[in-house]
């Protein structure tokens, strides 16, 4: 008896797998590109995204180095920043310079890292070490609550009177910021006691007060002492020493207050110039919290009556030493000595 395949082994049947293979080998092919180019554009997306970010917060970053060298660091200024950026992260540094009578000393770097991941660090470029920045000394201003104590006024004395040199100038007492210009008319840099830093340093005494108690072998050090890099202040342009006070006010105002406040107080005090404040906005707005401290600090102070309590002096020796006589003076230290 002849068998009966159930299967038709025909032709045109094996025809019929073959395009059926043929049609599920194109589908995974054309579904894997699909899927990959999905997540090519998922990925690149992310890394888009990613990388918008890190910029902004890069030029973020960057004008807050800009924005804190406005209110602290004596004498020290930043006038640039450098992007360094590639696919996944990127660093910016932020160049910190002194002019000394015309003299610019590069000072130290502000570099931070950033990733499109979000993440941000602080690379640690600082110098200082022992009193000296880049070899240069670092000057300190000393408060007049505390009581003098010896200065660099016969050190200064013995260099060439040609040297240029620049000089931390304490005073005996706070001043209003017009009584400072008449008396130091070449100021450079004006120094602020913030809210804080009295009690701070007495606090600093007590404590050393216990440790001589428990340690009789221990010797305080001279407390009160503010490292320039990290006084409050503000610079004073060559010629306008009042338009660079109202020019500090305007910043603290700006950078010490929420954006609709700061707009409020900078509207009236142009307004009060006789000036047009007509379309004053902030295209970009954070509050500084070392704006917030001097605005608690300074008060309702204007440019003639602010309180200074020291002053930079920058230029040659013999220019400098008839200010260093004067009766308002505390204390006397000296920062950048150049030999020319």
């Amino acid at each position: 008896m002849e068998k009966i395949s159930i299967i038709n082994n025909d032709e045109s049947f094996q025809h019929l797998v073959k395009n059926a293979k043929r049609k599920s080998v194109k589908r995974i092919i054309i579904i894997s590109i699909s899927v990959f180019i999905s997540i090519v554009l998922l990925l690149w997306g992310l890394i888009a995204m990613g990388q918008y970010f890190m910029y902004k917060e890069m030029d973020k970053q960057s004008l807050q180095n800009h924005t804190n060298s406005l209110f602290i660091g004596a004498n020290i200024q930043t006038n640039s920043t450098n992007y360094d950026h590639f696919f996944l992260a990127g660093t910016t540094k932020s160049n910190q310079f002194k002019d000394i009578n015309g003299h610019q000393i590069k000072w130290g770097t502000i570099e931070h890292f950033y990733t499109i991941l979000g993440t941000k660090a602080y690379v640690e470029n600082n110098s200082n070490l022992n009193g000296y920045n880049n070899s240069y000394r670092v000057f300190q201003f000393y408060p007049y609550t505390e009581p003098k104590i010896e200065n660099d006024l016969s050190y200064l004395k013995t260099l060439p009177p040609f040297y240029n040199v620049e000089v931390a100038v304490s005073f005996t007492q706070e001043v209003t910021f017009e009584e400072m210009t008449k008396q130091f008319p070449t100021a450079q840099w004006a120094w602020i006691i913030q809210n804080g830093l009295l009690e701070s340093i007495e606090e600093e005494k007590e404590e050393a007060e216990e440790m001589k108690k428990e340690m009789p072998t221990f010797i305080p050090r001279n407390y009160g002492l503010v490292n320039g890099d990290s006084a409050y202040g503000f610079h004073i342009l060559k010629d306008q020493p009042f338009q660079s006070a109202q020019n500090f006010l305007d910043e603290v105002a700006t950078y010490g207050n929420d954006k609709q406040e700061a707009l409020a107080i900078l509207k009236e005090r142009i307004e009060e110039r006789g000036e047009d404040a007509t379309g004053l906005n902030f295209p970009y707005h954070e509050k500084v919290y070392d704006a917030e401290i001097l605005k608690n600090t300074i008060g309702n102070a204007d440019e003639h009556s602010l309180k200074v309590s020291g002053a930079v002096l920058t230029g040659t020796l013999e220019s400098i030493l008839p200010y260093l006589e004067n009766d308002v003076v505390h204390h006397i230290s000296v920062g950048v000595i150049l030999p020319y």
